[in-house]
């Protein structure tokens, strides 16, 4: 009977402990955003600003903004906006999509090449694959190779 109390009196006082802890997914957002910051990724909580209304996103997810600047060799591109909608990826210009956009998963939306940067905005979500892909794309806008031939 005394083992049953000490029991009930230990896990009463760990119980809310354990509570406190990170969840898988909150323990891999950790580990995607630490690995982004020693590739030289900067992380934001921010949404994607300036969408043409022609061009809304398939979902309403909160996103989360991963972006490099470009080298300056590159510097100067024509600015492009790509978005995945309801039907599909559409670029602001009406350009075609390039394959390497049209591959990744659905859990990035918002892919921005700017003059000075790259921004995915995805949410976060889909593991390791998801974060590969994020990883290639913002590779590929450093390289100038996200437009379509």
């Amino acid at each position: 009977m005394v083992y049953i109390i000490i029991f009930i009196t230990i896990a009463a006082a760990l119980g809310p402990l354990l509570s406190v802890l990170p969840s898988k997914h909150q323990r891999a957002v950790v580990g995607f955003r630490e690995r982004a910051r020693k590739a030289g990724v900067l992380v934001q909580l921010r949404e994607p600003k300036n969408i043409p209304a022609r061009l809304q996103r398939a979902s309403y997810e909160s996103l989360v903004c991963y972006s490099r600047r470009l080298d300056v060799a590159i510097r100067g591109l024509e600015p492009e906006l790509w978005v995945r909608s309801k039907v599909g990826w559409e670029s602001r210009s009406g350009d075609p999509v390039s394959a390497v956009i049209t591959a990744v998963t659905e859990h990035i939306e918002v892919i921005f090449l700017s003059d000075e940067d790259i921004q995915v905005f995805w949410d976060e979500r889909g593991g390791e694959g998801a974060y590969c892909q994020v990883e290639k794309l913002i590779e590929s806008g450093v390289a100038g190779s996200l437009k379509a031939d």
